[in-house]
């Protein structure tokens, strides 16, 4: 499994966003509740915003803000964004792709994903 910076970083986004409700955050206040440096916490916006996650507004007193109540969004969904649909569970035996029905390990990987999947589900914004 592997938990990137911007996996973490975008969770982070999200609860800080969580407890400031109902109002528009600036680019400068996330990262300084944040501690995301800026230019990665910016990437990290356009792609929770283009998800549908978030929501944005453009000008001088533009933000974002959460585009659904913190029950409606789990860290299932955070982590599914941030890996631009990609496999949660990265795995690689050496000596095949792990994507191959001749894998013999194959199928561990598929029931660990499927358990990390219900596990990050149910695990609301609203609960962090």
């Amino acid at each position: 499994m592997q938990i990137t910076p911007k996996t973490t970083y975008a969770v982070r986004c999200m609860v800080y966003l969580k407890d400031h409700p109902g109002k528009l955050s600036n680019l400068e206040a996330i990262s300084t509740g944040t501690l995301i440096p800026q230019p990665f916490l910016s990437k990290i916006l356009q792609n929770l915003t283009k998800s549908g996650l978030i929501r944005s507004a453009k000008g001088k007193k533009g933000g974002f803000m959460l585009a659904f109540s913190p029950e409606r969004i789990n860290l299932y969904d955070i982590v599914r964004e941030t890996s631009l649909g990609k496999a949660i569970l990265k795995t690689n035996c050496g000596n095949c792709s792990c994507q191959d029905d001749a894998c013999p390990v194959l199928p561990v990987w598929t029931d660990l994903e499927k358990a990390l999947k219900v596990q990050l589900s149910s695990r609301k914004l609203s609960q962090l």
